[in-house]
């Protein structure tokens, strides 16, 4: 069961623009709205909403609504699991 839970969380992991928001949402401290995301990887809100729609169903981060905005954070405890799961391949 372990093994078909690391195959599709490498599968989300698999897409270079899922990498890299996944990367800015990580380093910032504050959380980060779809425009900051979208304005920092030149790609549109749509695109960005759905690629943070597969991160947030594998657990890797989590959305806040505030008004019409969503903000997105990273899940400390899923990031610190994934980053030790790659550690040990």
């Amino acid at each position: 069961m372990q093994s078909v839970k690391a195959a599709a969380l490498f599968k989300v992991l698999s897409d270079p623009t899922r990498l890299q928001l996944l990367y800015l949402v990580a380093e910032n401290p504050e959380r980060l709205c779809c425009v900051d995301l979208s304005e920092a990887l030149a790609v549109s809100a749509p695109t960005v909403t759905h690629h943070m729609k597969k991160l947030a169903d594998a657990n890797l981060v989590t959305r806040h609504k505030r008004g019409k905005w969503a903000y997105y954070e990273i899940v400390n405890d899923e990031f610190a699991r994934v980053h030790e799961l790659i550690r040990t391949l």
